[in-house]
Formats: structure tokens, sequence, C-alpha cells
């Protein structure tokens, strides 16, 4: 449990925050970059380019047009730190009016829910007052088109709520943009660039009065290429993402996912490996995870699970994802 005292509680949670030079993690809108649903975070996050199996446009707005059934994901993560995280998602593809046999289009509705509780608030004396939490929230509109059979383009539309304190809350809309291009039936390549206008003003007046001020936090801007390839012989899928932001950061992300037996698929991957920073392993994470779907008449249902050791904590981050299709 945080403990904290009201009066100090916005300071340090607005001006304690610095940044880490080669990291990203003392920036807004962490929470956004942590990964979307079991899946992808057991993959290394390396999914901007990945259009086999289930696909979600969190990773790139573009990969929407590529899911063929009705997908539902919802996903539920385990954290130390009194943190939460917690995932939303409806995906599919579907034909515009006129548009030629061979394209087709997408769209993805998505929330991420997140937040820290239990802050343990304090008096000046030290007395205990109550329970303070924070809670952020993106809620995504994600739409793409096929252009041509081998080129997606898509753009998603991110709007922030996010509250610190009581009477203190922010506001804002982000974009996203990407771009999938098939070289092959088994080669993928992505661009995307993410967190565009994304940012939170904190006001703080009417809890401080005249002390009070406005606080800007800017989402970095990131910037990824993507590659993903089938490997032959059914030996499974590899995807490398390569990122870097605005904020001078270069991120390395790789999974791996393979499918021995019928419904059911192992993963593994690592992510932030950060090519800025003289301690590259320092703050990286390495992931497993694994997934079973299984086909009921018109239906699939399924369950996913990643594994992650975060650096810095001696607990696992754990999310567990219940799969629905219709197809």
């Amino acid at each position: 449990m945080v403990r904290i005292s009201k009066y100090t509680f916005i300071f340090v949670i607005l001006f304690s925050i610095t940044p880490l030079y080669s990291q990203l993690a003392g920036f807004a809108g962490v929470f956004t970059r942590m990964g979307f649903g079991a899946r992808g975070i057991s993959m290394g996050n390396a999914m901007s380019s990945v259009t086999s199996g289930d696909v979600v446009g969190y990773y790139n707005p573009a990969l929407s047009s590529f899911q063929n059934e009705h997908l539902i994901n919802v996903g539920y993560s385990f954290l130390s730190f009194d943190r939460g995280l917690n995932f939303l998602s409806y995906t599919k593809n579907f034909k515009l009016p006129n548009q030629p046999d061979e394209g087709g289009a997408g769209i993805t509705f998505s929330v991420i829910n997140s937040g820290v509780t239990n802050i343990d608030g304090r008096d000046p004396d030290g007395f205990q007052t109550e329970e303070y939490y924070t809670s952020e929230n993106q809620f995504t509109f994600a739409p793409a088109i096929q252009v041509s059979p081998r080129v997606s383009i898509g753009v998603a539309f991110k709007f922030y709520w996010s509250r610190l304190f009581e009477g203190v809350t922010a506001t804002s809309l982000g974009f996203d943009g990407g771009v999938l291009f098939k070289a092959s039936d088994r080669l993928n390549l992505a661009l995307t660039v993410k967190d565009i206008n994304s940012k939170y003003e904190w006001k703080t007046n009417d809890l401080y009065g005249q002390y009070g001020n406005t606080t800007l936090d800017k989402f970095p801007r990131l910037h990824t290429l993507g590659v993903s390839y089938l490997l032959p012989n059914n030996l499974g899928l590899v995807s490398a993402d390569y990122e870097v932001s605005n904020k001078k950061s270069q991120i390395l992300r790789m999974g791996y996912e393979i499918t021995p037996m019928k419904d059911i698929s192992f993963r593994a991957g690592f992510d932030r490996f950060d090519l800025t920073s003289s301690d590259k392993f320092g703050n990286s994470n390495v992931m497993f995870g694994i997934g079973y779907q299984k086909e009921v008449k018109n239906y699939v249902i399924g369950l996913n699970y990643s594994f992650v050791m975060e650096a810095y904590s001696n607990k696992p981050f754990q999310t567990l994802t219940a799969v629905f299709k219709i197809k």
C-alpha cells in the first residue's frame, strides 16, 4: 500500500516523475505502451505487422481489415504495486459498397483501463485520512481499408479520460496512423506512427486556489517499423518491431508463436530492449505465453495467458484474455 499525504499527493504525481533519458517510463501514457491482450504481450508486443491469427488495431490500425471473424477480446492483468490494467476490444473486416472483390476494410473498437488503488492518504500529522486512487482510460476507434490486395492503411482516433485526484481530470484526443504491406504470402512489413497530439493537461486551480497551476504532459510520439514472417513447414511465426520516439529512445521487440498441435499455441518474446541505453538489458522484459481455442459450431472460444517478469519488480505481470469469435 502506498502512503502519501493528501496535501502532497498532486505534487508528487505531477513533479516527481522525471524522464529516463533512454526509456519512456517517465512520460505520460505509460499504460498505453504495456501492450494489449495476452497474445500480443507474450510475443513481446512485436505485433505491428502480424496479420495471422487474432488481430486488433491497437498495434497498427491497418491490421483491422485482416480479421475475418467477429473478434471480441476481454482481458485482465495481475500487476504489482496495486496497479490495474484491463482490456476490451471488438474487431471485424467487411466490404465497402462498390469495393472490388480483392479489397476490404475493417474496424477496431477498443478500451484500455488502468490505474493505481489503495493509495493511503495521510494528513500533515501522519494520521490516516482516506484511500485514494488514480484512473486512466483510452477509448479507440480504428478503421482500416485495403487499397490493394497487398496494402492496407488505417487510422486510429484515441480519446483519453484520466482522473488523478478528486476534481483533477484530463481529456485528450490523439491519433495513430499505420500501413501494412504484404510483400508475399509469408512476409509482412509495417510502418506506424502513434500518439500524435496525445497529451494530458492537468489543472489544479480548483484544488489549490491561487497556488494551483496548469501542467502539460505530452505523450511520446512513436514511430515503428515492423516485420513478420510465417516460417515454412508449420514452424511458427516470427516478428520484430523497431521503435524510435521523439524522446530519443530506440526500442527493439521480438516475438515467436508456434502451434504444434490443434487449438494450442505457445509464445515467447522480449520487449524494451533499448539500443540507446548503456544497460541495454536492464530495462528489458522477457515474456512467455500459451493460448487455447476451441471451435463450437459457428463460434470459437479461447483463453490466452501471458507471463512477464518486469524489471524492478519481484512479482510477475500476468494477463488473461478471453477470446470470443463469431464466424
